[in-house]
């Protein structure tokens, strides 16, 4: 199997941090950053800004019935209801898995399974923002009752990985990293079988 990579990363396409500059932050929630940059060419560029969220676990679970977990739920930075997959914050210091199986019982009462850890990606390639865990969590079973305590009421939908994915793919599924790991996560499942 061949695979395909970026090319060669070579020191002199690297860019230098000259300086940096928290110019916001609201607790461990949110911080802003205006850096200098210096680029290969040494140009300075003096107002570059960094978006730094907490990183987060998404977690793409399916039952022993072949049918994936997903939230039916308000998300305010799309201003409506849509589906979601269970997933959330990794505390500082907190391990990724860790946190998604967490999250995936409070969010859920789901656990137990076989687990696969996919890649961490990052949100935006030029200000970062936040680091996503994508987990796929095969044969879990119902522990316990739902208890996330978030701000969002949440009802827990059971759709099969077909619906799933053309859910996906029609936008029914609206966040950017949710869909990377409903992808990421067929691509593993059908690789482990």
């Amino acid at each position: 199997m061949s695979t395909v990579s970026a090319r060669e990363d070579k020191p002199e396409d690297h860019w230098s941090l000259v300086e940096s500059r928290k110019v916001f932050e609201a607790g461990e929630r949110l911080r802003v950053l205006r850096q200098t940059i210096c680029l290969p060419d040494n140009r300075l560029v003096d107002d570059y800004y960094q978006i730094d969220l907490p990183s987060f676990a998404s977690i793409y679970a399916v039952t022993e019935d072949d049918e994936v977990l997903l939230l039916r739920q308000y998300k305010h930075g799309i201003g409506k209801v849509c589906l979601t997959l269970p997933g959330g914050q990794v505390d500082p210091g907190e391990d990724a898995e860790f946190s998604a199986r967490r999250e995936l019982l409070e969010e859920t009462g789901y656990g137990g399974g076989r687990w696969l850890a996919g890649p961490s990606l990052v949100l935006h390639g030029n200000q970062r923002i936040a680091s996503a865990h994508i987990f796929v969590a095969r044969h879990v079973i119902k522990l316990a009752e739902a208890n996330s305590g978030d701000l969002e009421d949440a009802t827990l939908i059971r759709q099969p990985r077909e619906t799933v994915r053309r859910a996906a793919l029609l936008g029914d599924l609206p966040i950017t990293s949710h869909v990377a790991t409903v992808g990421i996560a067929e691509m593993l499942l059908d690789a482990s079988s």
